[in-house]
């Protein structure tokens, strides 16, 4: 008699159908006008809670956008703060020179690509798997961490494991709009100050772009420079591009 198969079970997940996360409004990748152009967003979030009040150039704005920009290939998220405004963000790899530093670390010349200096600096937040931050369960609406590989692969099912496998690993440099000048609609003084600017999704967007831009060029100038000095690369692959080294990892 032919033996029955054995039916294994996996040992280190689960996978059960799940609803859409809280807020998120696509179910795949989605055109997203922005900036006189469009870009295609891997996620779409509505976010009631920091909406600001009352009427504004926020009206027909999402919340939380993440889209892979295409020129560099980088990931890139503009997130709306609990004051009302937008801040943006821009992911690395551990393969670039800038993984693990500190906002107050960042080159100038870099730094200063951005509205207001890069002000952020973390790894990866918790994303969809219910990864614990500061002993809490975060949600991914409001979290900066790509997860455009995990809906891809899973399908928007919850997947239960001991080790997150799905999960990126990137650290993200990013910026806010809150600075003197910058209306801030959440603010202490509620509908701003005479010239006070909203910046919008537009805004944060260009900045985002580039942002990216000068991030991939450091690794170009760098890629560059190793192919100048050694034609077949080997000697100068372990020559450091002459930045101040990261200050530690702020992230989790």
């Amino acid at each position: 008699m032919a033996k029955k198969p054995i039916r294994r079970k996996a040992a280190d997940k689960q996978v059960a159908n799940a609803a859409l996360p809280d807020g998120l409004v696509n179910v795949a990748p989605v055109p997203y006008p922005v900036a006189d152009t469009s870009i295609t967003a891997l996620q779409v979030y509505h976010n009631p809670d920091r909406k600001p009040s009352g009427d504004g150039p926020w009206n027909n704005e999402a919340d939380k956008v993440s889209w892979i920009d295409e020129t560099t290939g980088l990931g890139c998220i503009m997130l709306r703060q609990r004051n009302g405004t937008i801040s943006g963000f821009v992911g690395v790899g551990p393969e670039h020179p800038l993984f693990g530093f500190e906002a107050d670390a960042v080159p100038v010349g870099i730094s200063n690509t951005v509205h207001g200096g890069v002000t952020y600096s973390k790894a990866c937040e918790v994303n969809r798997f219910e990864r614990q931050a500061h002993g809490r369960p975060r949600q991914e609406r409001y979290t900066v961490c790509h997860t455009s590989w995990v809906r891809t692969v899973q399908d928007y099912r919850t997947v239960q494991t001991t080790e997150d496998q799905f999960h990126e690993d990137l650290w993200w440099l990013g910026f806010d709009t809150d600075h003197a000048g910058d209306l801030v609609p959440g603010g202490r003084y509620g509908e701003g100050r005479k010239g006070d600017v909203y910046r919008d999704q537009s805004f944060v967007y260009a900045n985002c772009i580039e942002l990216a831009r000068k991030l991939k060029s450091l690794v170009a100038d760098h890629q560059a420079e190793v192919a100048t000095d050694s034609p077949d690369g080997e000697a100068a692959a372990g020559k450091p591009l002459g930045l101040p080294p990261p200050t530690g990892h702020g992230g989790e």
